[in-house]
């Protein structure tokens, strides 16, 4: 497969694409911040990054429901291997995703009083916002994965839905060495975003794996 058959793929993977549910949650996503920067309120730091937290997990919520599609057991068929599929499926997500956070941050930034926008820690947000998308992905990829392998049709979102909230409420409860959810002003920040750094790995590892095409043991009657 060359690169030409994937930019091919773009047009018809965007048409194909389920945006309600992520535009839906995007659009809560953004409500959060665009309400507190629209007022006079002071908001701390501390504040603002709780803000983007809720933010990025909504985003995350809805971006797991974008591997959806409705034609996935007939086009299980066609030669284009599943690994092209879903790298255009990836090229017509993230730039929307991306695109998405952008505005999220720039409405923070810009509706921060006295200059804290300037001080918050942009990166290390960033890195959540990633690995939780990147979890809810992963968890829908897997999920599509074993339902095409059973033949069977299942939505990916589905499964992804409450497994990032599980996450993100035992992110909440984990000890001190563990923690992933911490305050910018905390000693643990650097090495909570080492951890959320691997988890982000972790998920795109997972991702890869569930877009390979899964190989059959071949029976022959010497077994």
């Amino acid at each position: 497969m060359s690169a030409r058959v994937l930019v091919l793929l773009l047009a018809p993977t965007v048409r194909a694409t389920r945006w309600g549910a992520f535009l839906a949650a995007a659009g809560v996503g953004l409500a959060i911040v665009v309400v507190p920067a629209a007022t006079t309120t002071m908001l701390t730091a501390e504040d603002l990054v709780a803000l983007l937290r809720v933010a990025a997990v909504c985003g995350a919520l809805g971006a797991g429901f974008l591997l959806d599609d409705p034609a996935a057991r007939s086009t299980a068929t066609m030669p284009t291997p599943r690994p092209v599929r879903h790298a255009a499926r990836a090229g017509v997500i993230l730039p929307a995703v991306a695109v998405w956070w952008a505005l999220v941050l720039g409405v923070t930034v810009a509706g921060a009083e006295e200059g804290i926008g300037a001080t918050l820690p942009i990166g290390g947000v960033t890195a959540e916002a990633a690995a939780l998308g990147a979890v809810a992905l992963m968890v829908a990829a897997v999920r599509l994965r074993g339902s095409r392998a059973a033949g069977v049709r299942a939505d990916g979102g589905v499964a992804a839905f409450p497994a990032l909230l599980v996450l993100v409420m035992a992110a909440t409860v984990l000890p001190r060495g563990l923690a992933l959810f911490v305050s910018p002003d905390s000693p643990e920040w650097t090495g909570a975003h080492g951890r959320w750094v691997v988890l982000l790995a972790v998920a795109l590892a997972g991702s890869f794996w569930a877009s390979v095409e899964p190989t059959r043991p071949l029976r022959t009657p010497f077994r």
